[in-house]
C-alpha cells in the first residue's frame, strides 16, 4: 500500500487535482450569431468571469478553452492581458458540444501530467462562484462525479402532440442542469470511448458519465448560474453582478469599522 501511495504521488507531482474545459465553440445562433464568449457583460468579456474563477482556484491545474476556428487568436490575446499564473490552453473546436469537448479533453492531457479530475464548463455561464465551484468539487472528490444543479421550482406538464394536458411532473426531484460538471478523469474518458463507439449523443457531459453506469452526485447551486442564452439574459446577469456588487461593498464598509 505504501508503494502503490507513493506511485501515486510521483505521478501526481506537484499538480493541482482538476483540469477545467470551457466550451467556448457555440454558434450563438439565439442571441442572434453573436459570439457569446466575447460579449460584453458590465463592460468585460464574457469569458474573463469564469477564466477569474477559476484561475482563484488553488486545486485547478490548467484550463483549456475550446473555441471557434476565427476566435482562437483573440481569446488567446485576452487570456494573455490578464497575465493569469496558471497556464491556458485554446484549442479548436468540434462539429458538436460533444466532439469540441472531447477534444478539449485530449488536448489537456497530451503530454501533461495528469490530473484526477476533469470539469466541463459552459462559456455562457460567467455567474458561478467560486464557493459553488468549489463546493461541487468537494462533492466530486467524495463521489467519483459531480455537477452543479438548482432544484426546480415550477410546476411541469406533461402533454401530447396537441399540447393538451395529460399530467403533472412532481416537481420534488426535478433539477435544473448547470455547469461546472466534475468528473474522475479516467471514468470520463471510459464514458467518451464509450459514446465514440456507440455513437451516443448527450445534450450534457453527466448524460454521457451516466449511460456509461457511473455514478454523478447533483450540487445545489442556485438559481443565479445562469446560461446567455437570450439578449435579454444579458441583463438579468448584469443585475446579478450589480446584487453582487453591493453586497460585497457593504462587507468591506462592515469590517472596515
Amino acid at each position: 500500500m505504501r508503494k502503490e501511495a507513493e506511485e501515486n504521488m510521483s505521478g501526481q507531482n506537484n499538480t493541482r487535482p482538476v483540469t477545467v474545459i470551457i466550451a467556448a465553440a457555440g454558434s450563438g445562433e439565439r442571441m442572434g450569431g453573436i459570439s457569446k464568449p466575447l460579449m460584453k457583460i458590465c463592460g468585460r468579456h464574457m469569458i474573463l468571469y469564469s477564466l477569474d474563477m477559476f484561475m482563484s482556484c488553488d486545486f485547478v491545474e490548467r484550463v483549456i478553452i475550446s473555441a471557434k476556428r476565427e476566435e482562437m487568436l483573440l481569446i488567446r490575446e485576452l487570456a494573455g492581458r490578464e497575465n493569469y499564473m496558471k497556464e491556458i490552453l485554446v484549442t479548436e473546436g468540434g462539429k458538436s458540444r460533444q466532439e469540441s469537448v472531447t477534444k478539449a479533453f485530449a488536448a489537456g492531457f497530451k503530454g501533461k501530467k495528469k490530473t484526477k479530475f476533469v470539469a466541463v464548463h459552459d462559456a455562457a455561464r460567467p455567474l458561478i462562484t467560486k464557493e459553488e465551484f468549489t463546493r461541487a468539487f468537494h462533492a466530486a472528490e467524495m463521489y467519483g462525479n459531480a455537477v452543479c444543479a438548482a432544484r426546480a421550482k415550477d410546476t411541469f406538464k406533461i402533454t401530447d402532440k396537441n399540447n393538451l394536458v395529460t399530467g403533472t411532473i412532481e416537481r420534488e426531484n426535478l433539477w435544473h442542469i448547470q455547469t461546472p460538471q466534475i468528473f474522475d478523469a479516467d471514468m470520463f474518458h471510459t464514458a467518451e470511448a464509450l459514446a465514440r463507439k456507440t455513437g451516443l449523443e448527450e445534450t450534457d457531459e453527466s448524460g454521457l458519465v451516466t449511460s456509461a453506469g457511473f455514478l454523478v452526485k447533483l450540487v445545489e447551486c442556485g438559481h443565479d448560474n445562469i446560461k446567455i442564452t437570450y439578449p435579454e439574459d444579458v441583463l438579468i446577469a448584469e443585475a446579478i453582478i450589480e446584487k453582487r456588487r453591493i453586497a460585497d461593498e457593504h462587507e468591506r464598509q462592515k469590517e472596515g469599522k
